[in-house]
C-alpha cells in the first residue's frame, strides 16, 4: 500500500488536458511533474507552438518537461531521481520501452479511448464514429510493450450520441477520464484491484488517419459519407472540389446529413436540388445534404451563403475530392 503516490505525467494531444488536471488537482496524490512533445513549428509563419497538453500546462502553472525522447539513459536516471511511483500515460505519441515501464514500483497506466480490445491504435474515437458505434468509453490499463494490449484496471462505458463529431466525442471522453482517474489511481496504491488480462477475441485495430482518408468519393454511401464528416470534422475533414467561375476550389464539407432518397438516374455527385438552403448530392447509395462548409481561402459559411456566390444550379456536378481525378479549367 502506497500512500500519497507520486505521479509523472506524459500526455500531447487535447484528450490528456482534463486527466492532467484531475491530477494537478488532487489531495490525495503528488503529481511530480507532466511530460510532453517538444513544440513544434506551425502554421504559415512556422511559429514553435506547444502541444494542447503544454499549451494547458504553461496556463495552469503545471512544471511541464518538453522531452524528444523519454527512453534515452539521460531522460531515465532524471525520471528515476523524481522517484514515482506510477507513470500516467495519455496521448502522448511516444512508445515507452521497458526499462522506463518498469522503472515505478506501480508501474505505467495508460488511458486509452475505448473499451479494449476493441480499437487498439492510434484512432479509437474516429474510428469509433466511423463505424456508428451506439457504445464507447475509456479504458484504464496498465503498460506493456504490445501496442495497447495490457491488462485493465478498470473500463468505464457511455453511449455515443447521434450526430456527435469525434471531437465533440474526444472532449466527453477526455472529461469521463478525468472525473475517474484519481479515484482508479488511489485504488491501485492501496492494492485494492488487480489488472485482468484483455479477452484474446474481439481485438480489432483503429489504425492512422491520412490526409487522403478526407477525399470525398461521391460512389460512396450517403451514410457512409455522414459518418466521415462527423468522424473526420477536426482534421482531414471531407472534402470536394467544385467548378466555380471557371477555376476548381476545393471545399470542406462541416456539417451534413443524409437521406436513404435518390434521384433517379442521377450520377455520383450530381446536385439534384436546391432547397432548404442546403445542397443536395446524389451519391452511390441515397443522396447527402450539404449544410455547412468551409469554401477554399475562406472561413466557415452556410450553404447559402457559398450559394449566393458560387451560382451553382441544380444538375451541376460535385467533383470527388481526389487531386489527381479533377479536370484543368
Amino acid at each position: 500500500m502506497i500512500r500519497n503516490p507520486r505521479i509523472v505525467f506524459m500526455g500531447a494531444g487535447i484528450f490528456a488536458v482534463p486527466i492532467l488536471e484531475a491530477l494537478a488537482n488532487s489531495h490525495d496524490l503528488t503529481l511530480a511533474v507532466a511530460v510532453t512533445q517538444p513544440d513544434r513549428a506551425a502554421g504559415r509563419k512556422r511559429m514553435l507552438t506547444p502541444t494542447p497538453l503544454g499549451r494547458y500546462a504553461d496556463a495552469a502553472g503545471i512544471p511541464c518537461e518538453r522531452v524528444q525522447s523519454v527512453n534515452t539513459p539521460e531522460f531515465l536516471e532524471h525520471v528515476a531521481a523524481l522517484e514515482p511511483d506510477m507513470i500516467v500515460v495519455v496521448s502522448f505519441g511516444q512508445i515507452l520501452r521497458e526499462p522506463l515501464l518498469n522503472l515505478p514500483p506501480l508501474g505505467c497506466l495508460n488511458v486509452h479511448a475505448s473499451l479494449l480490445p476493441k480499437y487498439r491504435g492510434a484512432s479509437p474515437i474516429t474510428t469509433c464514429v466511423l463505424n456508428g458505434d451506439e457504445i464507447t468509453g475509456v479504458t484504464f490499463m496498465q503498460m506493456e510493450r504490445g501496442l495497447d494490449s495490457g491488462p485493465i484496471y478498470e473500463m468505464h462505458r457511455m453511449p455515443v450520441p447521434p450526430g456527435i463529431t469525434a471531437e465533440e466525442l474526444e472532449r466527453e471522453l477526455s472529461e469521463m477520464a478525468g472525473d475517474r482517474i484519481c479515484e482508479c489511481v488511489g485504488r491501485i496504491a492501496r492494492g485494492e484491484i488487480t489488472p485482468r488480462p484483455q479477452p484474446e477475441e474481439g481485438v480489432t485495430v483503429a489504425v492512422k488517419i491520412r490526409k487522403s482518408d478526407g477525399f470525398v468519393v461521391w460512389d460512396e454511401d450517403a451514410a457512409v459519407l455522414e459518418r466521415k464528416v462527423r468522424a473526420y470534422h477536426n482534421w482531414p475533414s471531407m472534402s470536394f472540389r467544385v467548378m466555380v467561375r471557371g477555376r476548381v476550389m476545393s471545399v470542406k464539407i462541416t456539417k451534413a446529413s443524409y437521406t436513404a432518397f435518390k434521384a433517379a438516374g442521377a450520377e455520383p455527385g450530381k446536385i439534384t436540388a436546391l432547397a432548404d438552403n442546403r445542397i443536395m448530392v446524389s451519391c452511390g447509395s441515397g443522396s447527402l445534404l450539404l449544410d455547412r462548409i468551409v469554401p477554399e481561402g475562406k472561413k466557415e459559411m452556410s450553404v447559402a451563403d457559398f450559394l449566393n456566390g458560387a451560382r451553382l444550379e441544380v444538375g451541376d456536378v460535385l467533383l470527388n475530392g481526389m487531386p489527381e481525378q479533377q479536370p484543368t479549367p
